[in-house]
């Protein structure tokens, strides 16, 4: 130990002892509540961004909202979650982006085309790695223990996007709303 740790911890009371182990023991991630289910409920919230939540779900019965950062990684991340097997890169792409469009405008009451727009402007492939990309980084930065409900690489399942917590069985609970875009 340091001089100046061995200082402090010398200078605290057993009370600000017991309330900085309770702390640090509170921020380990050996004794935080395992993730057992994902949500994707209405939102709480009134907001203009989005209609429903993504929610990571511990044993404790406690809940994490995950915080996308935009509208399209939350697209293909629900998007990804209403398929657990996974599904081909390109079969996103199929009839013109019919699911997609669909799907987006189901989440956001809005019609595809600027959903197509964007795709056409920055190609699909660039498209879909991106907005992976970046719902990989918002589930992760949602908890440490958060990487088994991420959409993986789909190098490791034969070319396949899929989340590993939902293709091995885990629990997900969908907003009665959304039962109709199950596959």
């Amino acid at each position: 130990m340091n001089t100046r740790v061995t200082e402090l911890i010398n200078k605290m009371t057993a009370e600000e002892m017991r309330q900085r182990l309770a702390e640090y023991m509170e921020s380990d991630v050996n004794l935080m509540p395992r993730l057992v289910a994902v949500k994707v409920r209405l939102s709480r919230e009134s907001s203009t961004r989005h209609r429903y939540d993504v929610v990571l779900v511990d044993e404790d019965g406690g809940e994490t909202i995950v915080k996308f950062r935009d509208r399209y990684s939350r697209l293909v991340y629900i998007y990804t979650l209403l398929r657990p097997q996974g599904f081909q890169r390109r079969a996103a792409a199929s009839n013109d982006y019919r699911e997609l469009r669909q799907l987006f405008s189901k989440l956001y009451f809005a019609n595809g085309d600027a959903l197509v727009r964007t795709i056409e402007t920055t190609g699909y492939d660039q498209f879909i790695s991106q907005y992976v990309a970046q719902s990989r980084k918002a589930v992760r930065q949602s908890s440490p223990l958060a990487s088994p409900f991420a959409i993986d690489y789909p190098q490791s399942h034969c070319g396949k996007l899929l989340i590993p917590f939902v293709a091995q069985g885990g629990t997900v609970d969908f907003d009665a709303s959304l039962s109709n875009h199950k596959v």
